[in-house]
């Protein structure tokens, strides 16, 4: 068999496994947070989005320890937040705006900024050049405290009154559903490293810029969980765990690259980032805020008009991509 047909039959393969594992993630995670009484949004914003955000963390350390790659790492941290949105912007039409984004409280919408914040950190550290802290940067160590203090608020302001809302009394045990939710994540683990490297076969096969393959390629790959935990979610009417996963999800995408600094032996990781790697973070910074904006509508009267702007998200998505591609081209 050829090489690009036989990268190709791995990628689906593996996609297939990957996308199968994403929608038992939503429906085992879905049960903890009625059997354990955690709530939904936390649930979603912790435990399925750090499964679900599994696969960028492993592709982010091997393409900065073992393939000297920091364009494709930080390509695919930009690039999967971006999908994130995207897809829920698109999930946002089919299910309806007020159905997925209504109905969240202030929990829901700290986690947004939570996630719009950090890549604003990203952002200034990386035009500042960042600088080296040991083992790890100054940038690395901002993101990391920032996001270990934003989501202790958001579990605070989950927990506060107004919030339960979403937050069931514990209901039988969780036994069997952490057992087939930590089953589902082993297939996500696996699933995601042929994944990983199939994509990186095709694009070395056809030759497109890492920092592109990294924001587009790269980055749908890795967030074929998060996709398809979204999409089971919302078919479900699990909305906290929608907008939990897909905020808590990007929010640890950049924490991801603290991890990824420690791996990476040529100086600070996002002292690497390049012009279409702003242009990625930027456009995250820009679909990220339309979202919060959309929440915002959804909470508050006043604001309803902003309802309108999860018709941007699809655009701006696609916009975003031109320009890094002809960034990444130069």
């Amino acid at each position: 068999m050829e090489p690009l047909a036989s990268a190709g039959l791995v990628f689906l393969v593996s996609s297939m496994a990957v996308i199968y594992a994403g929608v038992g993630l939503a429906r085992y995670g879905d049960e903890l947070a009625e059997k354990t009484g955690w709530g939904k949004l936390w649930v979603g914003s912790v435990l399925v989005s750090v499964a679900t955000s599994l696969p960028e963390l492993t592709v982010n350390i091997s393409a900065v320890w073992l393939e000297d790659a920091p364009d494709l790492a930080l390509g695919n941290v930009f690039g999967a937040n971006m999908i994130n949105v995207l897809v829920l912007g698109i999930a946002g039409l089919i299910f309806g705006v007020q159905n997925l984004f209504g109905g969240q409280g202030r929990d829901t919408r700290a986690l947004a900024l939570l996630g719009i914040g950090l890549v604003a950190v990203c952002t200034v550290a990386g035009a500042s050049g960042d600088a080296r802290l040991g083992p790890t940067s100054l940038g690395g160590l901002a993101i990391l405290a920032l996001y270990v203090w934003g989501m202790r608020r958001v579990y605070q302001l989950g927990r506060e009154p107004a919030e339960l809302g979403d937050i069931p009394a514990p209901k039988g045990k969780a036994l069997k559903a952490w057992v087939l939710f930590g089953l589902s994540s082993a297939v996500v683990i696996i699933g995601a490293r042929f994944v990983a490297s199939s994509a990186e076969d095709l694009a070395r096969l056809t030759g497109i810029s890492a920092s592109f393959i990294g924001v587009l390629l790269v980055a749908i790959v890795t967030t074929l969980p998060e996709g398809s935990v979204t999409v089971a979610a919302a078919l479900r009417k699990s909305y906290g765990i929608v907008i939990g996963n897909v905020y808590g999800s990007c929010a640890f995408n950049v924490a991801i690259l603290f991890f990824s600094d420690l791996f990476y032996p040529r100086g600070p990781l996002l002292g690497a980032m390049r012009p279409e790697h702003f242009a990625a973070a930027a456009s995250a910074l820009l679909l990220m805020g339309l979202g919060y904006l959309v929440l915002l509508g959804c909470a508050e009267r006043k604001f309803a008009w902003t309802r309108k702007l999860v018709l941007a998200i699809p655009l701006l998505y696609f916009g975003a991509l031109y320009l890094v591609f002809t960034l990444g081209q130069r």
